[in-house]
């Protein structure tokens, strides 16, 4: 197999939970009518494109949705708009997603090349590059930096250390992975938090720098406020275009389209309000669309002691929603309603639909687990933000009428959402999201449906779905994927772990004279490139 391979598995942790919650929260600033109806874009670059640019800009300014807390990538999840951006600036990746051909490219890395069989990784670095403090990014700098992240339990780890048999550095330019069991699309992991390369003088605990070998360093970071990286001179691949890089997180989509119009940022992440992004597209601001299966969901607690643990009960929830009248009620209609894992626009779409719309099927179903003693209720955590709010009163009637009674528990802000749902596990039913990124499906389905996952908010168990998570691994090729990904669906349409209803839209938008924003896997922008023109 060449330097460029497909997709892979992986792991996600409690850390990721407040991203999850977020693929689920639409903004509050949604507006449009009701009844309104848009074609969305292709996924991937839309408008016309500036040129790279050729002279300095002094500095960008990004908002992203969440600031990194910590610019250890063993700590923050990468992914694009909550961390993922600031961390590939600091670190860069070994391989970058290519969003046009799906394929996983040399970034770090000079080439990744596999034996016939697939069983050894060969691993070739760039030779001359450094960390920003000077040392050497060698073989066995990659080694020790996968290595630590391994052990402190990063985004990942876990399916990283069941498959990976051994990480060896051949020479100072070469690393060898040595797999236990077959897994053709291995490659995604260097994309990620184990491809972002920590130095060995990075240091551990309160002690801890971000020293890494990207583009820029930082700078100033004040919390809640802003994050400043400055650009490296000695950048393996050039000085950066942009002298800084200002991080900042605005209130909401709708807040980013206005500061791009008076120009008070030159890059805005947009996610979950379809009306801001049609908006921003409209008035001719380039960006990168992508979209977050499954990223609106209510999930269903599947637990012993819990309603949930009846399948005919998650059954009787999965056939009384309607995915189309929450939409309306969340968002106006604008936005990708459906309860498939997958959406129509996804490269990983499936021919199985998801659990229909069929109240008189929900009934029935809930009559019967009502006469073997359930009594009903169910008590449904909300976000008491304006839309959230709407689509937990339009789950509530759903419900209700087929029978249930339905509580709902007033969530104030994503952190309630996270400790109770994912830290605590104490819940019937919450409003929130799966979260399923089109370069890394495997993520979101092993936190959500693995038995071992440690992140397993649902509690989901089924012998049958190892078996078929397993031969997702193994998968080869886009066809063999689908094909297992078709038998995961129909597998869930009968054990319902949760309940789909919508997937999210991702607009990362730049104003009209800025050029040379490469996105990569997740959503994540890269921008040693970037300036204004």
């Amino acid at each position: 197999m060449g330097s460029r391979a497909r997709f892979g598995r992986g792991l996600t942790t409690v850390l990721v939970a407040s991203a999850l919650v977020l693929a689920g929260c639409a903004s509050s600033d949604s507006g449009g009518e009701a009844g309104d109806t848009r074609t969305p874009p292709a996924v991937g670059l839309v408008g016309d494109q500036a040129p790279d640019p050729t002279g300095s800009t002094p500095q960008l300014t990004f908002s992203v949705q969440a600031l990194a807390a910590v610019l250890d990538p063993a700590r923050t999840t990468a992914r694009g708009g909550s961390g993922g951006d600031e961390l590939a600036a600091v670190y860069d990746v070994l391989l970058r997603y290519d969003e046009t051909t799906g394929d996983f490219v040399p970034r770090l890395a000079q080439s990744l090349t596999s034996d016939q069989a697939g069983n050894v990784w060969t691993l070739k670095l760039r030779p001359g590059v450094t960390f920003s403090d000077g040392t050497p990014l060698d073989a066995n700098a990659v080694v020790a930096s996968i290595n630590r992240y391994n052990t402190n339990k990063g985004n990942g780890a876990a399916v990283w250390v069941d498959a990976v048999e051994s990480t060896t550095a051949v020479d100072p330019q070469t690393v060898e992975f040595r797999l236990s069991k077959k897994w053709p699309t291995f490659p995604s992991m260097l994309a990620l938090g184990h491809g972002m390369i920590v130095a060995p003088g990075a240091g551990e605990g309160e002690a801890f720098k971000p020293i890494g070998a990207g583009p820029f360093v930082l700078d100033r970071y004040a919390p809640n406020e802003e994050r400043v990286l400055t650009a490296r001179a000695d950048y393996w691949n050039g000085k950066p275009k942009s002298d800084k890089l200002r991080f900042i997180a605005l209130s909401g989509s709708r807040e980013n389209l206005e500061s791009m119009r008076t120009n008070g940022i030159d890059i805005g992440f947009l996610r979950g309000n379809p009306q801001a992004i049609y908006d921003t597209i409209d008035a001719g601001y380039p960006g990168s669309f992508s979209i977050l299966n499954s990223g609106g969901a209510e999930l269903v607690n599947n637990r012993e002691g819990r309603p949930g643990a009846d399948v005919r009960v998650r059954r009787a929830i999965a056939l009384a929603i309607d995915p189309e009248l929450v939409g309306q009620r969340g968002d106006n209609g604008l936005g990708l309603p459906g309860k498939a894992m997958f959406n129509d626009l996804s490269r990983w779409a499936t021919d199985v639909d998801g659990v229909p719309f069929d109240p008189d099927a929900a009934r029935k179903l809930l009559d019967e687990a009502k006469a073997d003693g359930y009594d009903g209720k169910l008590d449904y955590i909300v976000l008491q933000e304006p839309s959230e709010a709407a689509i937990g009163l339009a789950v509530q009637s759903l419900l209700q009428a087929v029978g249930f009674t339905v509580n709902i528990i007033n969530a104030n802000n994503a952190g309630d959402i996270v400790k109770q749902v994912y830290v605590q596990r104490d819940y019937d039913m919450a409003h929130a999201g799966i979260g399923l990124y089109e370069a890394i499906p495997y993520l979101g389905l092993d936190t959500t449906l693995s038995a071992t996952s440690t992140a397993n908010f649902a509690g989901y168990s089924n012998p049958q779905m190892e078996v078929l998570l397993d031969k997702l691994q193994a998968a080869d090729g886009d066809d063999q994927i689908r094909g297992v990904l078709a038998e995961i669906q129909t597998l869930w349409n009968e054990t319902v772990p949760s309940v789909p209803v919508s997937s999210v839209m991702i607009y990362v938008a730049w104003q009209k004279n800025v050029g040379g924003v490469v996105p990569t896997a997740t959503g994540i922008m890269l921008l040693d490139k970037a300036g204004r023109n």
